[in-house]
Order: structure tokens, then C-alpha cells, then sequence
């Protein structure tokens, strides 16, 4: 589970890094666009950057349920506009993981070209912008079909650590939610709803991945789970990373509410 809600903030840091053109963020001076080639430069930042893209990468490749890691590595070959990776891994690299993370990138790459097609769709209207601070987002409607198959690639592929995840904490959630639910006495608002969201949204996702045999699980299915995550990872994120401490107060408060 913890590699597919990683998945949108991949993809958002790959438009950032890699391309045809790039942006910059915690930049305090404006960056024409004219003075960026190849998709990256050789800058502290930029570096930073790609080493937490790389990070992210190698957890997807993770499908052993454990005692397995991989580690990617980058080399730039800029006047020939290419990039060559390489995959370790603390074994002997496990066959398939090649052409699978061959395949993932040449999906990425895919919608990476969509995305920078639109941006610069967006520039030409508008010759003088420049990005400062905060790289754009990519629009939703943005190679939906795209991201859906990249979702079902990366969700077959490592399965096997994803149900062990699920298997530890799931339990662990479903008490803590039953408890929550038993604590209020009124509506739920605010942020106990965004709450609420992601977690029915994860709760449909798995029933309906233990109700479907592997042949059941068509293009529909596929959106249908591609959505779900998309809801809870949005969720997770507006409560995670904007209002951290709406979540240590609403630990206390449940615990408390639930005390003898």
C-alpha cells in the first residue's frame, strides 16, 4: 500500500526533474525558461531532488514481502540528452525487475510528454512566465489512462509486500477507525470527515480486491481501485502533511474517550 500512495508525489516530483524543460522550487530568484536544456542542471537543489526520485523509484521496485532491497543510480549523459540507470540489490537482482522498471519509466516518460505538451501549451500564450518557488501541479485530466495502467503495472508487481503491509497494519487501523467512530457522538466535520474518506476509500479498495479472482479483475476494476487510492492518498496527504497535529490530537482524544 505504501508504494502506490507514494505514487502521485513520484509523479510529481519526475515533471519537476526530468524532461525537456524543468522548474525549480525554494528558489528565491525567477528562472527564465529559455536558460533550462535537457531537464536538469548540475546544482545542489537539483541534485537533492533527484536523489529522493531515485528513492522513491527503488520502492517500487520492492515485491519480495521482505529481506530485499534496491538501490537505483543515475548517470547523465547530457550532450546526448540520455540517462543510464543502474539497479543493485542486496542478492543477485531478481529476474524481471529489468523490464519491469523498464516499462515503468517508459510509462513515465509517457506522461511526462503529455504534461510538458500542455505546459507548453500554457508558455506560448504566455512568453514571459516564469516559475518561481512552487513547480505547477499536473492537471487531473492529464494522461488519466496512462496513470491508471502505471497504477495496475506497479500493483501486480509487488503484490507480495503490499499484502504483508497490509496484513500488519490494516487490523491495527480498523480498531483505531471503530474506535474513532465510537468517540463521536455528533457529525462528523472538518478533518474528521477528510478522515473518515480515506479510510472508507481504502476499505472499498481492499473488499473489492478480495472479492475479484485474478480474471475478474478487468479495465473497470482497474479505474475503480486507481480511484479509491487516489482518494485516500489525497486525503492522507491534506492530513499527514497539512494539519500533523490534527493527528496527535486526535490519537489523545480517542484514547482518552476510550479509557475506563
Amino acid at each position: 500500500m505504501d508504494d502506490h500512495l507514494k505514487l502521485d508525489h513520484l509523479l510529481g516530483l519526475m515533471h519537476v526533474a526530468i524532461g525537456d524543460e524543468a522548474h525549480h522550487t525554494r528558489r528565491e530568484n525567477q528562472i527564465p525558461l529559455s536558460n533550462v536544456r535537457w531537464g536538469m542542471l548540475d546544482y545542489d537543489e537539483g541534485k537533492a531532488r533527484t536523489f529522493t526520485i531515485l528513492d522513491a523509484l527503488a520502492s517500487l521496485c520492492i515485491s519480495e514481502p521482505d529481506k530485499q532491497v534496491v538501490a537505483i543510480g543515475l548517470q547523465l549523459q547530457l550532450r546526448e540528452g540520455k540517462i543510464c540507470f543502474t539497479i543493485a540489490q542486496n542478492q543477485e537482482v531478481k529476474k524481471g525487475l529489468v523490464p519491469y522498471f523498464r516499462q515503468v519509466w517508459d510509462m513515465m516518460k509517457e506522461l511526462s510528454l503529455k504534461f510538458i505538451a500542455d505546459r507548453l501549451h500554457g508558455v506560448e500564450s504566455r512568453p514571459q512566465l516564469q516559475y518561481r518557488r512552487v513547480s505547477p501541479m499536473m492537471p487531473e485530466g492529464i494522461g488519466r489512462d496512462i496513470r491508471i495502467q502505471l497504477f495496475r503495472h506497479i500493483f501486480i508487481y509487488t503484490r507480495a509486500k503490499d499484502k504483508c503491509r497490509v496484513d500488519k497494519h490494516w487490523i491495527h487501523l480498523k480498531k483505531f477507525m471503530e474506535r474513532f467512530y465510537k468517540s463521536r457522538s455528533e457529525e462528523l466535520s472538518g478533518y474528521e470527515c477528510i478522515l473518515d474518506r480515506a479510510f472508507r476509500a481504502l476499505m472499498e479498495a481492499f473488499q473489492a480486491s478480495a472479492c475479484k479472482t485474478p480474471d475478474q479483475k478487468d479495465d473497470e476494476y482497474w479505474e475503480a481501485q486507481y480511484s479509491f487510492f487516489e482518494v485516500a492518498t489525497c486525503a492522507i496527504t491534506r492530513l499527514a502533511h497539512h494539519n500533523p497535529e490534527f493527528c496527535e490530537t486526535l490519537v489523545s482524544q480517542v484514547g482518552k474517550s476510550l479509557s475506563p
